[in-house]
Formats: structure tokens, C-alpha cells, sequence
């Protein structure tokens, strides 16, 4: 049976046009164990959420979205090319959670005024 978390991992990576080999390569693990957790094989390990979620651009609770039409929105804002390194991934998460950061903040000062 494959699990909400599985399923939002493949849609997420597939939608975006990034291989498993090269989402391999940016959270530090083989292929074949992007493959496995993207098939519900083994249990994705806490340490890689924040990782999906930074590439992806979402938070990390979006990866547990049930709502596709919440996923579909998500995908929308994300960015896509064509060729994509190792460094460019880490490049892409590392300015993704400078942004979701600031809008979280940006969010929180703008409740308390």
C-alpha cells in the first residue's frame, strides 16, 4: 500500500523533472533508496524530510498533503529547468529556505502589528 508521503515524494521529484539518480545525489544516498521510499518500500529517514521539502519548495508537512489540488498549487511556484547539477539542487533548496523563511516571517510580523 503506498502511503501519502511515498506518493507526494515521486509526484513532487516527477512533476519537477528531476531524476532519481540526481535526487540521489543531493540528499547523499544511492539511487536505488530514492527508489525504495518512493515506492513505499522503506520508511524515509527524518534527517531527509527537510531535504525533500527544501528542493521541493514546501514545507515539511506538505509532503503528508492528502489535498492533490494543495499539491498541485505547490508545483505551481516551483522552479524547473532542463539540465540540472548536484550544485545547482543545493543551490535551488538552500535560496528555497531563505525565501519560505522570510514569508514565514514576513507572515508572523504582519499578525502582530
Amino acid at each position: 500500500m503506498e502511503t501519502i508521503l511515498a506518493k507526494n515524494l515521486k509526484d513532487f521529484r516527477t512533476k519537477l523533472g528531476f531524476t532519481q539518480a540526481q535526487l540521489a545525489k543531493y540528499l547523499g544516498i544511492t539511487r536505488e533508496e530514492v527508489s525504495y521510499y518512493e515506492n513505499n518500500s522503506r520508511s524515509v529517514p527524518l534527517d531527509l524530510i527537510p531535504k525533500y521539502a527544501n528542493l521541493f519548495g514546501v514545507d515539511e508537512y506538505d509532503l503528508y498533503e492528502k489535498d492533490s489540488s494543495i499539491n498541485k498549487l505547490n508545483l505551481a511556484f516551483a522552479f524547473r529547468a532542463n539540465e540540472i547539477s548536484s550544485n545547482d539542487l543545493e543551490v535551488i533548496a538552500n535560496f528555497r529556505k531563505i525565501a519560505l523563511n522570510y514569508l514565514k516571517i514576513k507572515n508572523i510580523l504582519a499578525q502582530n502589528e
